[in-house]
Order: structure tokens, then C-alpha cells, then sequence
């Protein structure tokens, strides 16, 4: 049987559950389950050596993403992670980095809409910076999630270079790996960002990743509030042909 590999995609970790966000309470049991249940959690680059056909990953493995780098994953995914010796991976927007790291605050667990209007006037409140970012690495991998989330008055080539060569002056990465934000790209942004240099390309939607060499739409399931619906996504989108036979049951 082919193996396949589910896709976890988080943004928040707050102390209660919302949108794109999940309690403290509910990510800490998950990410238990996967310890208990002996689930390997693959590093960005074992994942690309598998989609290249190049690794086999232990039979239950998975890989979690995080998307945006909210200053929230570090106060409370980030111990946890640790704790549990678990890996995960955080989509970076590179200019909001940056401008976080310029002061120093009080971190504030606001919601995701809330963080939306925070973060155009003080994004050091709601946003991870670099201090936080190396504090970080021993769990976690980091990579490209474009330089504005494509929020600015700047062309797609920016968002692609500026991206890419602040991760490399700031964590000495040269990061094949990009997120599409809000999930949205085209063959004509797919084809532009490999002249950059990235090489594997995420988005928002839902299904199998199989080692079959393509990297230009690596599949990634929203995550909800429960271990039990954890469980299940798992069972499912480790199999091709069970997720398969799901997805055309959703559509029905």
C-alpha cells in the first residue's frame, strides 16, 4: 500500500477555541494523542524527501503546519511541542517579522480578528520575532508564507525575494518551502516562484500527499478542536483509497 501523509494545518493556539484557533486545552490533548499513539512528526525536509519519493517515514507519521507565525505559537504550541518532543513547521510573513521584532511588549492573546487590526499598528503584540523565532528552532522549522501575505502594494517577484533572503540573513535558510496565502495561486505564481528558487508549494486544500514528485499542491487539512475528530482525519488521510472514497462522500 502507498503511503500517504495528512497535512495538519493550525494558525492559533489560544486559551479558547475560535476562528482558526484552537484552546490551549483541546491542541494539548492532540498533540498527547499523537505522543501516546506513537505518531512520528516529520520535519519540513524529511516531508519534501518524501514527496520526492526519497524517505520512507514510519508507518503512523504526520506533518503539522503552522500558518502566519502568531506571536501565540510560541507562548503556548511551542511548550508543549517541546515537552512532548514533537516537530512542526511555521509559515512565516516575513515583514511582519520584522517589524515585531523592532520592540518589545507584553504578548496579548487576542482572537484572529482581533490580531488582524493589532498587527498593522503593533505587530510586536501578536506577532513572533526573531529572539522567539531561534528560542524556537529546536522544534520547530521555518519557512516562507510570502513577505506580506500579499497585503501590500508590492509585486509577487517582491513578495518572493524579499521573503526568501530575509530568512536567509535572519536564519541562515535557504527555504525551498511556500505557503500560498489565504490558499490562493495560480500555474502562472507557481511558475514565477520557482525562478526564486522554491521548489514545494502549500495550500488550503483538503485531501492525500502521496510520494508521487509533485510539489505544486501539497494538500493540508484545517484542523478542529477535538482528538476525536484528530483520530479520525488521521485513520482517513493516511489512506489513499479510504480518502478518496470520503471526499467523494463530502461532495455528494
Amino acid at each position: 500500500m502507498v503511503k500517504c501523509i495528512p497535512v495538519l494545518m493550525y494558525h492559533h493556539v489560544l486559551p479558547v477555541d475560535g476562528f482558526l484557533a484552537i484552546s490551549i486545552e483541546n491542541f494539548k490533548a492532540q498533540m498527547e494523542f499523537l505522543k501516546k499513539k506513537n505518531y512520528y512528526t516529520l520535519s519540513s525536509e524529511e516531508f519534501l524527501a518524501f514527496k520526492k519519493g526519497l524517505f520512507i517515514p514510519p508507518r503512523k507519521s504526520v506533518f503539522i503546519t503552522f500558518d502566519d507565525g502568531w506571536r501565540d505559537i510560541y507562548v503556548y504550541a511551542y511548550p508543549i511541542l517541546k515537552r512532548l518532543g514533537l516537530k512542526a513547521t511555521a509559515f512565516l510573513i516575513t515583514s511582519w517579522v520584522e517589524r515585531a521584532s523592532q520592540k518589545k511588549t507584553l504578548f496579548e492573546p487576542l482572537s484572529h480578528k482581533e490580531c488582524k487590526k493589532v498587527v498593522k499598528t503593533a505587530p510586536e503584540k501578536v506577532i513572533l520575532n526573531w529572539k522567539e523565532i531561534e528560542i524556537m528552532k529546536d522544534c520547530f522549522d521555518f519557512h516562507s508564507h510570502t513577505h506580506s501575505h500579499f497585503e501590500e502594494s508590492l509585486t509577487f517577484e517582491e513578495e518572493f525575494l524579499l521573503s526568501k533572503e530575509i530568512l536567509k540573513n535572519r536564519l541562515g535558510i535557504d527555504s525551498k518551502h511556500l505557503c500560498w496565502p489565504r490558499g490562493f495561486f495560480s500555474t502562472e505564481l507557481i511558475l514565477l516562484a520557482k525562478k526564486y528558487g522554491y521548489k514545494i508549494f502549500y495550500t488550503t486544500k483538503r485531501g492525500t500527499n502521496l510520494p508521487d514528485g509533485n510539489l505544486d499542491l501539497i494538500k493540508r487539512i484545517a484542523v478542529k478542536p477535538s482528538t476525536f475528530w484528530l483520530k479520525k482525519t488521521l485513520f482517513i488521510y493516511s489512506h489513499r483509497l479510504i480518502s478518496s472514497v470520503y471526499e467523494s462522500f463530502k461532495k455528494l
